[in-house]
């Protein structure tokens, strides 16, 4: 298979996968906030559960995967402490603070000095983006460290099963007795944090792994990795889970990762049969970040603006709820498309405009 011909079908199976995850986060994201309370029970809203969980695996072991395309594809120049690296380090430390800046809990920076207990442990509860940008920053830390595709390959599939295996005794452990809230928000829920490192960095740590696999060998044989490197793994997981049973973190977790691995499975077959993909479908993939970021303040509300959930809360039927959550993609879809159209016609236009609006976004925090 010539060279063209890998790089479509890597761009694809990325985008086409990145891209349903999106839209089914923003989704699931705009009915959770506004669908009534007399809509949440039964088996089709038990299903619905199910699946925004297993939507946020994707999200994050896509996460991994990118991480491991784009590092192969340069990957002595993230051998050592270069200009890429810091670079990179950078951007996986703005996912943090974003993160942080979606929960401040306070109008005035002075106003910290005197926040209650509450206040500061739903402003330092960990989410999706403090996790991805630490997660990530680890996964740097590992190439600098081991220098080896095939060793950081088995390394991420290792550390992935070892936080799935100590999870549960995280949870159990009283970390705010031992560390600092800062800290021990990474390492359990107790504090509200709805993303601790256990176990959910062990699907980013699985995505990473399955991209090394990937670029590794998948490329160039799209059909055979979509079977023996995500069905066939995928299945045996679902099946592990199920046979753990009880209801337990490491059951869970091994059977949406098996999920997970199955829907990219079915993605990647379906992908073999595509040329070429619409441009939106990998603006939406390569914008994720604003994608969501801009889509929690629309839908929950911020320090910036109020939300959907302050003006409706859950108050919606299920029509006008999935109405909402249609409105709600369609926007964010129209702005990854048009930011990224941007960055590509108009770079440097593009880079003053994230530049203002950082500024302007910092300076409502202080």
């Amino acid at each position: 298979m010539n060279d063209t011909v890998q790089h479509r079908h890597r761009v694809v199976f990325v985008d086409l996968a990145r891209a349903l995850a999106v839209v089914l986060m923003v989704a699931g994201h705009t009915s959770s906030a506004l669908l009534a309370s007399d809509y949440r029970s039964g088996p089709w809203f038990d299903a619905w559960t199910f699946q925004r969980g297993l939507t946020s695996g994707l999200f994050l072991l896509l996460s991994g995967f990118a991480f491991s395309l784009a590092t192969t594809r340069h990957w002595t120049s993230h051998l050592s402490l270069s200009g890429p690296v810091l670079r990179r380090a950078r951007r996986f430390l703005l996912f943090v603070i974003l993160g942080y800046g979606l929960h401040y809990p306070v109008l005035d920076v002075a106003e910290l000095a005197v926040a209650s207990e509450a206040q500061w442990r739903s402003f330092l509860a960990v989410d999706v983006l403090q996790l991805i940008g630490v997660t990530l920053l680890a996964l740097q830390a590992l190439v600098l460290l081991l220098r080896s595709r095939p060793a950081f390959m088995v390394v991420n599939f290792a550390v992935a099963f070892a936080v799935v295996a100590a999870a549960p005794a995280a949870w159990r452990a009283d970390w705010i007795a031992e560390l600092p809230l800062v800290m021990g928000a990474y390492l359990s829920p107790a504090t509200g944090s709805l993303f601790p490192l256990f176990p959910w960095a062990a699907y980013v740590f699985v995505g990473a792994g399955a991209g090394q696999l990937y670029a590794r060998w998948g490329a160039a044989h799209l059909s055979g990795y979509a079977t023996w490197a995500m069905l066939v793994p995928g299945g045996a997981l679902v099946a592990v889970g199920l046979a753990i049973g009880g209801g337990s973190l490491p059951s869970d977790v091994a059977i949406r990762t098996g999920t997970c691995l199955l829907v990219l499975g079915v993605i990647a077959h379906v992908s073999r049969s595509l040329t070429q993909l619409p441009h939106v479908f990998g603006a939406v993939a390569q914008e994720s970040l604003v994608v969501y970021f801009v889509h929690l303040c629309v839908v929950y509300g911020s320090i910036w603006n109020p939300g959907l959930a302050r003006v409706y809360g859950e108050a919606l039927p299920l029509t006008g709820t999935a109405l909402m959550a249609v409105a709600v993609v369609a926007v964010m879809v129209a702005l990854a498309w048009h930011w990224n159209r941007l960055k590509h016609v108009r770079p440097v236009a593009a880079r003053w405009i994230s530049v203002g609006a950082g500024v302007v976004l910092v300076a409502r925090l202080i």
